[in-house]
């Protein structure tokens, strides 16, 4: 049996979806680039965003590839920025971790807004800062777990 590289949960794509346009923010992408990168259209795009459509599974492998391979470039060009994006992406998976560890269902309000806070840093030292704050919001797990993460770069 084939490994996926990106297995998603109904939830793992809502998680994406919710937070499509901070992801979008921080790696400096229109609609329209995101949508052309991906094969669709920009409507395609701000209908995901707007949670006029659902994101479908063909949808999420393609958004994660595009997503990881600027990650990957940025990290020769602009480390701050590739580093936000990956502390947003390790949020998402995170959150998605420690409500299945601790049997509670995920506060897809409560991620958006931490989500929109790290798009909306200067910096990865900020966005951490900001990440540290609100350990008792989203919990203390998900949030050591995106130190550490962020510790190993």
């Amino acid at each position: 049996m084939l490994k996926e590289k990106y297995p998603s949960t109904e939830d793992t794509r809502l998680i994406l979806q919710n937070n499509l346009k901070a992801i979008r923010e921080i790696l400096n992408w229109t609609s329209s680039d995101l949508g052309n990168l991906i094969g669709v259209t920009k409507q395609t795009i701000s209908n995901l965003e707007t949670q006029n459509s659902r994101l479908t599974k063909l949808h999420y492998i393609a958004l994660r590839t595009v997503i990881d391979f600027e990650i990957e470039n940025l990290k020769m060009t602009d480390q701050d920025r590739s580093d936000r994006a990956e502390m947003l992406l390790n949020l998402f998976d995170e959150s998605e971790k420690y409500a299945a560890s601790e049997n509670k269902s995920l506060d897809f309000e409560q991620i958006s807004e931490a989500s929109s806070l790290i798009a909306t840093t200067s910096t990865v030292k900020n966005a951490a800062t900001v990440i540290g704050s609100l350990a008792a919001i989203i919990g203390a797990p998900v949030v050591a777990a995106l130190m550490s993460s962020k510790d190993k770069k």
